[in-house]
C-alpha cells in the first residue's frame, strides 16, 4: 500500500474526514434550529465566497514560497480557529464558523493538489494515476465525515472540535519535519505500476477541454451540493431524527468514492470528448429520473448516490485536464479548480433552496437537475463540434 498511497495522500483523507465532519454539523445545526431552506443556502453560499477568494489567490502561493511551509503554517492557524467550535449557541456562531472553516479549505486543497501534482511529476508517475489517487483519497474520507458528522453533533459535538484540533497540530508538526529533511519532495518509493504510459491529453487545445468540462463540473455539481446541503432538513421533514440522517446522505460519498474507482480502471476517454459524452448521457439521464421516485429512505440514499455519481464523474475530467499542465502552474490550476468547488458549494445550496422554498418536494430539485443538465449537454455539443473542426 505505501507504494500506492503516501503520506499526503493521507492528509487528503484524514482532512476531507474534517471537512464532512463541519460542513454536515452545520446543515444538520441549521435544520435543527428552524432555518429555512433559503436561509440554510445563503451560510453556504457565504462561505463559498471565502472560499473561492482564498483558493483563487493564496491557493497559488506555494508555487511562490514552497507547499509545505505554507500547509504547516495554514494547519496551526486552524488547530486555533477550531476552538470557537466549543462555543456554538446559535446562527450567527455556525455562520461565522462557515466563513472561518472555508477560508482554511480554500487555501488547504489547492495547495495540496499542487504539491502531488508537482511532486509525482518529477518522479514520473502518470497524471492520470495521480489524479485517481488524489481523489479515492479525499473521497473516502468525505464518506467518513458525512456518515458521521449528524450523529456526532447530536450526541458528542465536542469530538468533532477535538478530532480537528489534534489532526491539525500533529499534520502541522510532521509536515515541518518533512520540509526540513526532504524540502518539496514526496516520500516514495512508488510503485512501477503508477509509471505505466497513458493516452496523452491534447495540449495544443487543452484550454478548450478544460473549458468544457469546468463548465460540466460547475453545473453537475449545483445538483450534488444542493443534495448534500438541504436534503438533511427534507429527509427530518419525513419524521427521521437528525442524528440518523448522515447513513442517508452518506450515499453521495459513496457514490463519489466508487465513481472514482471505477474510473480509475478505465483511460478510454483522454482526448475523446464522443465517448465522453456517452458517459455522461447515461449517468445524468439516471439522476434525473430517480428525483421523481416516491420520497423514501431507500430512494433518498438512491438519490443522493447517483447525485455523487454526477459529481464526480465530471470532477475526474475537469481536474485531470486541469492538472495535467505542460507550464509550471500546478498551484494555480489547483487554485482554479478548487475556485470552482467553492462556487459549487455556494451556488448549488442556494439554488437548491429557492426551488425547495417554492415546492419543497424532491421533485422540484429533480426539475432544476434537469435544466442544469440541458445545459450541459448544449456546451458539449458546441464543444465536440469545435474540436471536430480543428482537426
Amino acid at each position: 500500500m505505501k507504494k500506492y498511497f503516501h503520506s499526503f495522500n493521507f492528509y487528503a483523507f484524514s482532512f476531507s474526514v474534517l471537512l464532512y465532519l463541519l460542513s454536515s454539523s452545520i446543515n444538520v445545526k441549521g435544520a435543527e434550529w428552524g432555518l429555512s431552506y433559503v436561509e440554510i443556502g445563503l451560510i453556504n453560499f457565504g462561505g463559498s465566497i471565502f472560499y473561492v477568494s482564498v483558493a483563487s489567490t493564496l491557493g497559488r502561493i506555494g508555487d511562490r514560497i514552497g507547499f509545505k511551509k505554507s500547509l504547516a503554517i495554514g494547519m496551526i492557524a486552524m488547530a486555533v480557529f477550531l476552538n470557537l467550535g466549543f462555543f456554538w449557541k446559535g446562527v450567527a456562531d455556525i455562520t461565522l464558523f462557515a466563513f472561518g472553516m472555508n477560508l482554511f479549505f480554500g487555501f488547504f486543497f489547492p495547495s495540496l493538489e499542487g504539491l502531488i501534482s508537482k511532486g509525482e511529476r518529477r518522479e514520473g508517475i502518470d497524471p492520470l494515476m495521480t489524479v485517481i489517487r488524489f481523489v479515492l483519497s479525499w473521497s473516502a474520507g468525505n464518506i467518513v465525515g458525512m456518515a458521521l458528522g449528524p450523529y456526532l453533533i447530536q450526541k458528542m459535538p465536542q469530538v468533532v472540535f477535538i478530532y480537528g484540533i489534534l489532526l491539525s497540530v500533529t499534520s502541522s508538526v510532521m509536515i515541518f519535519i518533512s520540509a526540513k529533511r526532504c524540502n518539496e519532495s514526496l516520500p516514495g518509493p512508488y510503485s512501477e505500476r503508477l509509471k505505466r504510459p497513458m493516452p496523452q491529453a491534447d495540449f495544443p487545445r487543452i484550454k478548450e477541454y478544460r473549458r468544457s468540462y469546468r463548465l460540466a463540473f460547475l453545473l453537475a455539481g449545483i445538483i450534488y451540493t444542493s443534495g448534500m446541503a438541504l436534503f438533511p432538513k427534507l429527509i427530518s421533514a419525513s419524521g427521521l431524527p437528525l442524528e440518523k440522517i448522515g447513513f442517508l446522505t452518506v450515499g453521495a460519498n459513496v457514490g463519489v468514492f466508487l465513481s472514482f474507482l471505477f474510473m480509475s480502471r478505465f483511460n478510454f476517454w483522454i482526448g475523446n470528448p464522443g465517448k465522453t459524452l456517452m458517459i455522461m448521457l447515461v449517468i445524468f439521464s439516471a439522476t434525473v429520473l430517480s428525483f421523481f421516485m416516491p420520497q423514501t429512505a431507500p430512494v433518498f440514499f438512491a438519490v443522493t448516490f447517483l447525485c455523487g455519481v454526477t459529481y464526480a464523474v465530471p470532477y475526474i475530467f475537469a481536474i485531470f485536464y486541469g492538472l495535467n499542465s505542460q507550464d509550471n502552474d500546478h498551484g494555480k490550476q489547483g487554485g482554479v479548480h478548487e475556485s470552482m468547488v467553492g462556487i459549487i458549494f455556494g451556488v448549488g445550496p442556494l439554488i437548491g433552496g429557492y426551488f425547495l422554498q417554492v415546492w419543497p418536494d424532491l421533485k422540484s430539485v429533480g426539475v432544476m437537475s434537469l435544466i442544469l443538465i440541458s445545459m450541459i449537454f448544449i456546451d458539449q455539443i458546441h464543444f465536440i463540434g469545435k474540436v471536430k473542426s480543428n482537426s
